[in-house]
């Protein structure tokens, strides 16, 4: 008897743990396959940060990345560059999360430099898995007397 009451207290954690998947499916913005939780984001034009000429101002390359680090970190590196060396060199830049219906702040950032032309920014961040993320950056030079600026979105990628 007391094998048999044994066995049926070790059953119940099973019998209770029902796999839910099939409820999980039913929902319109949930993608099981990818575990993203909501649809993908509309795809946009792409933002040109590679100047091809000196005409366009102090910055030749303004570009940010989100580069997934193992688990659920987030590495965002920026570069920006330009074309001589220049008083102040700056990035602001924001890691962004896409709610289903809008991209949201989730973490931001800034780095400045004097007398360079080459700035690199890096951060890491813990994100929330199932949302696809991106980063926008703004790029500003500033040689003493003008200010050139540029603006970079990159990719999406899902955690």
């Amino acid at each position: 008897m007391l094998k048999v009451t044994l066995a049926a207290l070790l059953m119940v954690p099973t019998i209770l743990a029902v796999p839910v998947a099939e409820v999980a499916n039913a929902s319109p913005i949930t993608n099981v396959s990818s575990g993203a939780l909501t649809a993908p984001p509309p795809s946009e034009p792409t933002i040109d940060s590679l100047a091809t000429t000196q005409e366009r101002g102090h910055i030749y390359q303004a570009v940010g990345a989100l580069i997934p680090g193992g688990g659920l970190s987030a590495i965002v590196n920026t570069k920006t560059a330009t074309y001589v060396e220049v008083k102040t060199l700056s990035v602001d830049y924001r890691l962004e999360r896409w709610t289903g219906t809008a991209w949201v702040i989730f973490k931001t950032n800034s780095n400045t430099a004097t007398k360079t032309n080459l700035l690199n920014a890096t951060s890491d961040w813990t994100v929330m898995p199932g949302y696809y993320y991106r980063v926008t950056s703004v790029h500003t030079a500033y040689d003493g007397s003008t200010t050139d600026t540029s603006r970079h979105v990159s990719g999406t990628v899902l955690f």
